[in-house]
This record gives structure tokens, C-alpha cells and sequence, in this order.
């Protein structure tokens, strides 16, 4: 399991538009910043191969309408869904 939170710069008057395109991603969430155009994300995967945190965030710099994209924060690693699963049972 991976967790990322990223600020996500857009042109301003595109931030309603590209929070769109960006929860469109498997695994992205924006919590905020649409006004601005500075929108909070994060991005999350299970270990899927199909799916890596490092693969969508790549893929993110390349939305029309971003104009940068900066890593805030990084969790990953086996022990986080070991934790998981003892919150849940």
C-alpha cells in the first residue's frame, strides 16, 4: 500500500476543470483548492501492478491544465496494510 498527497497547481481558472480530469484516475482524490487552482490530492494504491502511486503521478503532470505537481507526503510499505487489517478486525 502506497499513500501520496501532492499540491497540484493549475491554471486558475482551470481548477474545477482539472479536479475532474484528475479524480478520473484509479486511487486520486482532491480535497480541495478548485477556486485557486492549488488543489490537495492524494493518491493512493494497494501494490497493484497495474496501479502505481509513482505511474499516476507521473501521469498527472501530463492533465491539461496542470501546470505542476509537488510530492508533500509518501506512505507506503507492507507493514501499513499489516496495521490496516488489525484497525479493522
Amino acid at each position: 500500500m502506497n499513500i501520496c498527497s501532492l499540491i497540484v497547481h493549475t491554471q486558475p481558472e482551470l481548477g474545477p476543470v482539472v479536479s475532474q480530469r484528475l479524480e478520473s484516475f484509479k486511487g486520486v482524490e482532491v480535497h480541495g483548492g478548485q477556486e485557486s487552482g492549488t488543489l490537495i490530492v492524494t493518491v493512493e494504491d494497494e501494490g497493484e501492478a497495474i496501479s502505481l502511486v509513482s505511474d499516476t503521478m507521473n501521469a498527472l503532470r501530463d492533465v491539461p491544465g496542470v501546470v505542476s505537481t509537488i510530492l508533500i507526503y509518501h506512505y507506503g510499505g507492507e507493514e501499513s496494510m499489516e496495521e490496516m487489517n488489525r484497525e479493522i478486525n
